[in-house]
């Protein structure tokens, strides 16, 4: 099997939040600030920190707190299962002109003979109502007469808003932060691990002094893995950045 040596592989970083993300990579920024010798390589992961840190930044203020709450995910669900619905019995009320509207007419029967009712449920029963629906679409083969109906891109977008449904209310273990932050973090991060490479690589054999500079650098993120821990070492796909980041700067 071949190896791959990509940021991922080779730096792995403490667990974080999109807070925690923000938060360790305005350390690395306040590091960096400190020193006017930084090579070209490691000013331009810098910069790229910073781009991405603030992106994030901005995707958190479109999302309160950059978590989907119960109420929130809560009424998106609504939004779009009641969209998908009204769309659906839009068309059967057209089922004697058109010939789409007869296939609306069979999704009215078997996905919404409840009709809207679905929408004022409980959460969790709300949530089990659209699991059924949607497991209908997929046991009875629906999906050609969503297509006809021009349907097909709210029935993919019900099933995100689902999927974070269920992660919020604790019935699935789909990651609760809203795709757009959870991208954007995920982006930050790999500018985070991209700037310990550059930082590491500017170690050189036999002159101490820029392995100093090196653990300054890296200084922040070693650290963060003693003041704020992983709350689930064992699940965690990360490990921590001391591990990591000190054998990359001992070199020298």
């Amino acid at each position: 099997m071949s190896r791959t040596f990509t940021p991922v592989d080779l730096v792995q970083l403490p667990r974080v939040d999109s807070n925690g993300a923000i938060a360790l990579a305005s350390a690395v920024e306040s590091a960096a600030s400190k020193h006017n010798d930084l090579p070209a390589s490691v000013l331009e992961a810098v910069a790229q920190v910073v781009a991405d840190r603030i992106v994030l930044q901005q995707a958190m203020a479109k999302a309160p707190s950059g978590l989907v709450t119960v109420k929130e995910a809560d009424r998106r669900v609504d939004k779009v299962g009641g969209a998908f619905h009204d769309i659906c019995a839009a068309w059967a009320s057209l089922a004697e002109f058109l010939p789409a509207g007869q296939d609306a007419l069979v999704l009215m029967d078997r996905v919404f003979p409840d009709g809207r009712k679905f929408v004022n449920l409980k959460v969790k029963e709300e949530w089990a109502a659209i699991e059924t629906k949607l497991a209908t679409i997929d046991r009875e083969g629906l999906i050609p007469r969503i297509d006809a109906i021009g349907a097909h891109p709210v029935l993919g977008l019900l099933k995100e808003m689902q999927a974070v449904y269920g992660a919020v209310i604790g019935t699935t273990e789909v990651a609760v932060e809203a795709p757009e932050v959870r991208d954007s973090r995920d982006t930050l991060l790999d500018s985070i691990r991209a700037y310990v490479i550059q930082v590491a690589g500017t170690v050189k054999r036999g002159k101490p002094e820029t392995a100093t500079r090196a653990d300054a650098l890296l200084r922040p993120i070693r650290e963060w893995e003693s003041t704020k821990p992983s709350k689930d070492k064992a699940g965690s796909a990360e490990a921590p950045a001391g591990a990591a980041s000190g054998s990359m700067t001992s070199e020298g």
